[in-house]
C-alpha cells in the first residue's frame, strides 16, 4: 500500500501583486498546528517585506476558514518551554499581520472559530459568506480569548457584543457579523469570489503610502485622544502632500475640472 503523502499545511501563492496564504488542513477544518504557526510567521513576514506584494489575502481550503487551534497545540502549550516558544511565534506573526502597512483581506467561508476567527479579524477587511459560522468558544472550554481577541472584539463591536461573543460564546452568522460591525461584508456564497476580486481591485487603486500611513494612524490614535491624533496627523500629512502619488492625483483631477 502506498503511503499517503502529507499535504503542505500552509499554501502561499503570489500572483500579480497579490499574495494569498491558504490554511490547508481541510479534513480538520484547517485547525492550526504549532508547525503552521511557524509557517504563518515566515509567510506573513515575507509578504510584508516583499515590495512586489501589494495585497495579502488570508483564506482556508475546502470551504472553511479555520476551526481554531488543533488539539495537539493544547498538549504543546501545557509544557512551559514549548508554550513560551509557541506563544512568542504567535505574538510575532499576529503583531506583524495587524501592523502590516499593506491591505489585508480575510475570506471566511464555513467556520471561523476561536483563534481562527481572531486571525481573520486582524485583516483590514473580512468578507464572509452569509451562512458562515463565527464563534469565540474559549470560555466554554475553560480558556480565555487569544490571538488578540480581547483587544479586537471591544473595538469592533463594543463591550456588550464583545461580552456576548467572548463570555457566552454565541455563534453568529456572516450576515449577523456584518450587521454588528464584526466584519466588513457578508455576501451570498456564490458571490464571494466576485466580491473579493472587486475589493482587491479597489484597494490596489489607492496610493500605497497614503493607505499605509492612514492605517497606522487609525491604530495609533484611537486610544490616545484627540490631541494626540491631531499632532500625529500634523506630523504625517506634509510628507504625503509632497509625495509624487498625491501630486499626480491632483494634476489628474485638475485636468478633469
Amino acid at each position: 500500500m502506498e503511503q499517503e503523502v502529507q499535504a503542505t499545511p500552509l499554501l502561499v501563492k503570489k500572483e500579480e501583486g497579490v499574495c494569498t496564504i491558504t490554511l490547508n488542513r481541510p479534513r480538520v477544518l484547517n485547525a492550526m498546528t504549532v508547525e503552521m504557526f511557524a509557517l504563518l510567521q515566515t509567510s506573513i513576514a515575507e509578504a510584508a517585506d516583499d515590495p512586489e506584494v501589494e495585497v495579502l489575502i488570508l483564506r482556508g481550503a475546502g470551504g472553511n476558514f479555520c476551526s481554531g487551534a488543533d488539539l495537539t497545540v493544547l498538549t504543546a502549550l501545557s509544557e512551559k518551554d514549548e508554550a513560551d516558544e509557541a506563544l512568542a511565534v504567535i505574538n510575532d506573526f499576529i503583531a506583524r499581520l495587524h501592523q502590516m502597512p499593506k491591505p489585508v483581506i480575510a475570506v471566511v467561508e464555513g467556520v471561523a472559530v476561536g483563534a481562527g476567527l481572531n486571525l481573520a479579524l486582524h485583516a483590514d477587511f473580512v468578507i464572509a459568506t452569509t451562512d458562515a459560522v463565527l464563534q469565540e468558544p474559549f470560555v466554554q472550554i475553560g480558556l480565555t480569548t487569544d490571538f488578540g481577541g480581547t483587544y479586537l472584539l471591544p473595538q469592533l463591536v463594543g463591550t456588550a457584543w464583545a461580552k456576548r461573543l467572548a463570555l457566552l460564546g454565541e455563534k453568529v452568522s456572516g450576515q449577523t457579523a456584518e450587521q454588528i460591525g464584526l466584519i466588513y461584508r457578508a455576501v451570498e456564497p456564490a458571490l464571494i469570489e466576485q466580491e473579493v476580486e472587486a475589493l482587491v481591485a479597489a484597494v490596489r487603486r489607492l496610493p500605497r503610502q497614503a493607505y499605509a500611513v492612514t492605517k497606522e494612524g487609525l491604530g495609533r490614535c484611537q486610544f490616545n485622544g484627540l490631541e494626540y491624533a491631531l499632532a500625529w496627523e500634523k506630523q504625517q500629512q506634509p510628507s504625503l502632500i509632497a509625495h509624487p502619488a498625491f501630486q499626480s492625483l491632483v494634476r489628474a483631477k485638475m485636468k478633469r475640472t
